[in-house]
């Protein structure tokens, strides 16, 4: 269920009780792939919540997840925007900051999240 790129780096981190780390590991691995994205498409770098918003901007996206002619495929665009962006900023950036714990159920909803994400990005074609 886990996103392969996900399990990749966050498995370890977890099955030795790291959950924290896991998380940030995943969500950075996030960041870096849409980083990536944008750098070969733009020549331009970003990172975290200013990255998201524009590499998924609804108005001029570099990274478009749906038809954004349609109004149901701007929301999904407007959605998925922030929560690329609220990612960054909600999870990934408090753990980078600061000696956070947290339990094992909160990091697999976590994860969850950074694996959707991962997945969001492999059905958009990138």
């Amino acid at each position: 269920i886990i996103h392969p790129m996900i399990q990749n780096i966050s498995k370890s981190r977890f099955e030795s009780n790291h959950f924290a780390d896991s998380v940030e590991a995943a969500l950075k691995e996030v960041n870096v792939r849409v980083k990536n994205i944008v750098i070969a498409r733009t020549g331009q770098e970003d990172d975290g919540s200013s990255l998201m918003k524009r590499a998924f901007s609804v108005n001029r996206p570099i990274i478009q997840l749906d038809d954004i002619g349609t109004e149901t495929g701007r929301n999904i665009q407007q959605g998925y925007m922030e929560l690329f962006s609220g990612s960054m900023i909600g999870v990934r950036n408090p753990k980078a900051h600061a000696n956070i714990d947290i339990t094992k159920e909160r990091a697999i909803h976590f994860l969850f999240l950074a694996s959707l994400l991962m997945c969001k990005l492999d059905e958009a074609g990138v």
